[in-house]
């Protein structure tokens, strides 16, 4: 997947910006606060609606605007295809060949991206829900049921929340936990089925970038107790639930985790051994992509210069190379490691909310 032309208006201070990204690596310097991660967040929010970091989807939004405008075209699987997006305060909206998008599952399909950024870091030291969410967009692209599965949960999820805060009788709650149990179940197993590829491939790169500390151990835990089904656990449980008003086993409570020697990176690594195995977490990601699809998504590394050390800068780009990816990345100047590229290179200059090609 290449992004060929880019358009946006009113992202952060991204103002009338209108760039043409080189199939191969696209380096992007500039200053400090010049926009230089807003151009990495106009292509992600065309596949997410969403930013890469914190702070909400309303925070893309420039401040003196009521809504933001992302306009791209794109190369997937061999074809053109021309995409707008939109957000404002009140919600999103989105055409495709000038067709309304009516699900930003659509727009995932068509702009996958994946970032590592300063906020990767979250994706170690942070909550189960970025590992989750993170995780999640990997079994979305490579099971084709996920979408459909994910939905059913969740809204059985929440109308068993709410009846929970109802105080409902046995037989009522009973319908609604037999339900969450075997779309939770179903939920569970799809992620399942993608994490021996994800396990082998995390153990895999780690074993080169942190071989100091040993082989890795990835494991998965699937949100309810290991030896029993999720509708007993949930009966076991219900006594608790009706104190608390809400569902307290299931996929919406699943995490994943990273160990070297039985101790936890999350809790035992430092900040460095941290953002290495988050950036393996995004080029594994990547790269179970490209298995299923046969192509690589877009790679976004943002600041990649002052977020790791030159020589695991050198080995991302040349992941990226090896995966055929489309690869943006910024920096307040151009690291030597990208020099590790062997392919085409567009070099571009950002300043004032805006992106020039650089010359010479």
């Amino acid at each position: 997947m290449r992004i060929t032309r880019l358009k946006v208006e009113g992202l952060r201070c991204l103002a009338g910006t209108d760039f043409q990204p080189n199939q191969g690596l696209n380096v992007f310097v500039g200053p400090n606060g010049a926009g230089k991660t807003s151009v990495l967040e106009a292509a992600y929010a065309l596949g997410s609606g969403k930013s890469f970091r914190f702070g909400g989807a309303d925070a893309l939004i420039e401040r003196s605007r009521a809504a933001l405008q992302v306009y791209a075209e794109v190369e997937i699987a061999g074809r053109s295809e021309r995409l707008g997006f939109e957000r404002s305060r009140q919600g999103w909206r989105a055409q495709r060949a000038g067709e309304r998008v009516a699900e930003l599952a659509e727009l995932a399909t068509l702009v996958p991206m994946v970032c590592f950024s300063p906020e990767s870091h979250e994706l170690i030291a942070g909550g189960s829900e970025v590992r989750r969410r993170f995780y999640d967009w990997i079994v979305f692209h490579v099971e084709p049921g996920f979408v459909e599965a994910h939905r059913r949960y969740g809204r059985t999820l929440r109308q068993r929340n709410a009846l929970l805060k109802r105080s409902p009788s046995k037989a009522e709650l009973d319908v609604w936990t037999t339900d969450l149990a075997h779309s939770g179940e179903a939920l569970a197993a799809l992620r399942e089925r993608s994490f021996g590829a994800f396990s082998t491939g995390m153990t895999e790169l780690l074993l080169q970038l942190l071989s100091e500390l040993g082989t890795a151990q990835i494991t998965h835990k699937r949100g309810w107790r290991e030896g029993m089904s999720l509708h007993e656990r949930l009966c076991m449980l219900e006594a608790r639930e009706r104190e608390v008003g809400y569902t307290l086993a299931g996929p919406h409570r699943a995490d994943w985790s990273v160990s070297f020697a039985e101790r936890s990176i999350r809790e035992h690594g430092s900040r460095g051994q941290q953002k290495l195995v988050a950036m393996a977490t995004v080029l594994i990601a990547a790269g179970m992509y490209r298995q299923a699809r046969k192509e690589a998504p877009l790679v976004g590394l943002d600041d990649l210069a002052s977020e790791l050390d030159l020589e695991h800068q050198r080995r991302a780009v040349l992941a990226c190379a090896a995966l055929g990816a489309q690869t943006w990345v910024t920096g307040t100047y151009a690291s030597p490691a990208l020099d590790a590229w062997n392919g085409d290179v567009g070099q571009f200059h950002v300043e004032h909310g805006q992106v020039f090609a650089a010359v010479g």
